[in-house]
């Protein structure tokens, strides 16, 4: 480092050898610019400590004021409230929402001494190997269902509201599937609602293949044919209208105009033999059966709660 050409320069030896002229002046005025960004930054991070320092003590005031959370259940639900949890959580890891397939069921499903109805459903496969078993729901869940499973399989956990509604509505058993498609018995999981017929069923079963094979058989009435119809423990004779999402339509010998006995596909036989030409007498016909639209009968069924 030598003097320059004037007492504002400087010169300096670079490393090749060349002599690099600076203007003092101007290094002063770049080391104060530094300097005064240093204050500034320094000044900014006093103001965010001391904001992090408030921040805590408002922390620690609201812990200290908060009421600890109370378990409001009962201690008798406690069991139940953690075998649906952890039926949830199991469900979220293994199920396959991704391939979710409608199937029109139709039978009444009996599992521990409670039985659902399995109408329109909606179905998602478990990627576990052992028996294939299949998340078989109300189509009208499907939504809620399908949300409730990805927010606990991205959370861990699941969410305590939804949890509470199922505790309150649902009741969870766990037995044997028997059905008339179905005649061996298969250990299963079942929700059952409450105030309905409605039914979450975790099985093998149904399957679309198995149904096929069922409605495929002859044994299963056709439209038009005389057949006999349990409903709420009686039977009935009558007329097969039609079969919607598994449910079956009867005009009743015994129901006014205007009036059908709506009951699940499993419920109804067809008449054979000498009772079936007995009842041809009475058969109604097709001009007079057409005079009134299904969609327009009165049904002789009970509103389920949903």
């Amino acid at each position: 480092l030598k003097p320059g050409h004037g007492s504002r320069d400087l010169m300096v030896l670079a490393s090749d050898g060349f002599e690099v002229l600076f203007d003092s002046e101007d290094l002063q005025f770049e080391y104060d610019e530094a300097c005064d960004e240093v204050i500034d930054l320094l000044a900014e991070l006093r103001a965010a400590t001391l904001e992090v320092q408030e921040l805590s003590l408002r922390l620690k005031a609201c812990r200290r004021t908060k009421t600890p959370a109370v378990s409001t259940l009962p201690a008798a639900e406690e069991p139940r409230a953690r075998d649906l949890r952890q039926l949830f959580e199991w469900l979220a890891k293994t199920v396959d929402l991704s391939h979710p397939e409608t199937l029109d069921v139709g039978f009444e499903v009996p599992i521990g001494g409670r039985s659902v109805h399995l109408h329109r459903v909606v179905q998602w496969p478990l990627t576990i190997a052992p028996g294939a078993l299949k998340l078989t729901a109300p189509i009208q869940h499907q939504e809620a269902l399908g949300q409730l499973l990805a927010s606990t399989r991205a959370v861990g956990k699941v969410d305590s509201d939804a949890l509470m509604h199922f505790l309150a509505g649902w009741d969870l058993i766990a037995g044997e599937l028997t059905t008339a498609a179905h005649p061996v018995p298969e250990p299963s999981v079942l929700l059952a609602h409450r105030t309905s017929t409605q039914g979450i069923l975790v099985a093998t079963w149904p399957t679309k293949e198995a149904l096929q094979v069922v409605y495929a058989a002859p044994i299963v009435p056709q439209p038009g044919e005389r057949v006999e119809v349990e409903y709420e423990g009686q039977c009935y004779v009558g007329i097969l209208y039609g079969v919607d999402n598994g449910m079956a339509s009867v005009r009743c010998d015994a129901d006014p105009p205007g009036v059908m006995t709506v009951a699940p596909l499993s419920h109804v036989r067809r008449l054979d033999g000498e009772l079936a030409q007995e009842e041809a007498l009475t058969l109604i016909p097709v001009a007079e059966r057409e005079e009134v639209p299904l969609s327009k009968m009165h049904r002789r069924t009970k509103s389920s709660a949903l």
